[in-house]
């Protein structure tokens, strides 16, 4: 509906004339794209962008009925910019043995994945911490020689992603409460609700396990050099085991959302 057609102010009459129905005024009809051109995006305070971010991970799925695998990895475009880089370097590096074509290969790729979310409009966050962080991994492993090498910034950011999560348990905030009462405005104040407490401490605790995990298998594979098997523990315990979380996640905010129906 239109702003014309919501506006409580009626119109004046003007004497002689009869008033020019608001639907029929040029201001109040909305603009008709041609057959074939692109939606309107929709735009508000903070871009056109504002709402892109909510649509992958827990952002996409905390407030639908329904669990979709696809909407909590962000669909065939998330698959492809989480799993090519690390494909790409790992099938070049074993098959030439050039650890120098495999790092810059594996970074171009992410930078064409880049500038196609920037000619399209959508939001860059994501793909631009994986542009940082395959540039830094290329230079180490290049500077270097070792293949293993390219990985090191995905394990810092593991380390660093775990020390965050056990921070936010010790100061009884637990961090995925925190986001969920960013994106839900449901349980916003979940920090005064004992059960919601509960709820997302083991929520945050789940991640706890899956940071743990990744680090427990993929370190020792990094410092042993083991290359193609650290790509395929990165791959497997990327998308594969975030999408089983995400999923144990939703299926404990639905329980507390129907707990509190029920009382």
């Amino acid at each position: 509906m239109s702003p014309a057609a919501d506006d409580p102010i009626p119109s004046r009459q003007v004497p002689s004339q009869e008033p020019v129905p608001a639907q029929d005024s040029p201001s109040a009809r909305q603009p008709e794209s041609s057959p074939g051109s692109a939606p309107t995006a929709r735009t508000g305070p903070t871009g056109p962008t504002a709402d892109e971010d909510r649509r992958s991970g827990l952002g996409a799925v905390l407030q639908e009925e329904e669990f979709s695998v696809a909407e909590a990895i962000g669909g065939p475009r998330g698959i492809i910019e989480s799993v090519l880089p690390t494909l790409l370097f790992v099938v070049l590096f074993v098959t030439i043995r050039s650890v120098t074509i495999a790092a810059v290969a594996a970074t171009a790729v992410v930078a064409v994945l880049l500038v196609a979310r920037i000619v399209q409009r959508q939001s860059v966050s994501t793909v631009l911490g994986g542009l940082v962080a395959a540039a830094l991994g290329a230079v180490l492993a290049i500077r270097s020689g070792e293949g293993s090498d390219f990985y090191w910034p995905g394990i810092v950011t593991n380390a660093v992603a775990l020390l965050v999560l056990l921070a936010s348990l010790a100061l009884r905030r637990p961090l995925v409460g925190l986001l969920v009462g960013l994106l839900d405005p449901r349980v916003k104040n979940w920090a005064e609700e004992p059960d919601a407490r509960r709820v997302y401490t083991r929520a945050t605790l789940l991640f706890v396990l899956l940071y743990a995990a990744k680090l427990a298998v993929q370190l020792p594979l990094l410092l042993t050099g083991q290359v193609a098997a650290l790509g395929a523990a990165k791959i497997a315990m990327g998308l594969p085991a975030f999408a089983l979380i995400v999923y144990l996640v939703w299926l404990m905010h639905r329980g507390l959302l129907a707990r509190r129906d029920r009382d």
